[in-house]
């Protein structure tokens, strides 16, 4: 992907591509930010325009190093990911003897273009011996390579890693800017791009994901609001019965919780408002409206607190079942929206 192809981050491009233009060529490169970001796919671009066969600020996607690039076959570009043990077992971070294999490649000259370009996730995760050794190839850099790390943050780095790299930072991409870029390439429309847009939280990594599985994020959505209509009628039975069949969907839980928010947040935007520009799900205004129409504003704002509030608990390691069961409590003692006897939302 050359670089005019990518989502947000003119910061990290503006540098890179001043780079290129200078000529000033760093052997090493330390991108920081959040997963989901870019960082990947700015690196494999950035990696790209080194080794295309007609240089310059950006790759033209056509000639055969591109090509070789998109393909994952050039023989000048390496990524290197966490592999596994001997046992068979699954590395969290890329080891020693991975690094030790980079050295060796390294001190090759390149195959077919200018340079030799490396790639290594999840710097953070290393331990002190592959970090070591990684220094050592950074103090005494490979001629005609260069060498991109990919971390999450700084604070977990050996303190010289950082000091021999170029740091290129990160940040979370508008939704804006990721709706656009949901409609424009994946081809969701314009109502549903803002949904998975918001969900995402500034990673766009998340919302092509997202956009890629089809109907399953509005389907989850209507999951969740037949849940918080059954909740609003105030039976504690259901409350708990809820409570602990959301808390055993762990790696969702937090997404289940945003799909909340983001609705409670609808509504109190809609009863203040009234303005479908501003809402989250665009798609189900009609059932925005019905929803908001029906709720007192105090209860709906008293839920995005409680939602909220129930986020930070599990940051804390709180029981999540516990979690749960007070929100879901609290839901029902206040009658939420009273939608109960509102038409079910199909995610349209």
């Amino acid at each position: 992907m050359p670089f005019r192809d990518l989502i947000g981050q003119p910061h990290a491009r503006l540098l890179l591509q001043g780079a290129l233009r200078s000529a000033r060529i760093s052997h090493a490169y330390l991108f920081v930010g959040p997963s989901g970001v870019g960082r990947l796919t700015t690196a494999r671009a950035f990696a790209q325009v080194l080794l295309c066969s007609t240089g310059g600020e950006d790759a033209c996607a056509v000639c055969a190093a591109c090509r070789k690039v998109a393909g994952g076959t050039h023989p000048d570009l390496r990524i290197i990911v966490p592999g596994r043990t001997e046992t068979g077992g699954e590395r969290r971070a890329v080891a020693i003897d991975q690094v030790r294999d980079l050295k060796r490649e390294a001190a090759y000259p390149p195959y077919e273009a200018k340079w030799k370009v490396f790639i290594i996730e999840d710097t953070e995760q290393m331990r002190a011996e592959a970090a070591n050794s990684l220094l050592k190839v950074l103090e005494e850099p490979p001629s005609h390579s260069v060498i991109i790390l990919i971390s999450e943050s700084t604070e977990a780095l050996v303190p010289t890693i950082v000091s021999r790299a170029q740091l290129v930072r990160f940040t979370l991409v508008s939704a804006a800017e990721i709706a656009q870029a949901l409609t424009a390439r994946a081809g969701v429309p314009p109502d549903r791009a803002r949904y998975l847009a918001a969900l995402a939280s500034g990673r766009v990594g998340i919302a092509l994901e997202a956009a890629a599985a089809g109907e399953e994020p509005f389907e989850r959505r209507a999951e969740v609001l037949e849940t918080l209509r059954a909740l609003e009628r105030g039976d504690v039975i259901v409350a708990i019965d809820a409570a602990e069949a959301v808390s055993r969907r762990k790696d969702d839980l937090e997404r289940w919780l945003d799909t909340a928010l983001w609705w409670f947040r609808d509504l109190v935007v809609w009863q203040t408002a009234g303005d479908p520009a501003l809402l989250t799900n665009l798609d189900c205004q009609r059932e925005v409206a019905g929803w908001a129409d029906r709720a007192r504003g105090e209860d709906l704002r008293g839920m995005v607190d409680a939602i909220e509030q129930a986020k930070a608990a599990l940051r804390l390691n709180v029981n999540p079942r516990l979690v749960l069961e007070a929100l879901f409590t609290r839901i029902g003692a206040r009658g939420g929206a009273r939608a109960g006897a509102g038409p079910a939302v199909s995610g349209r």
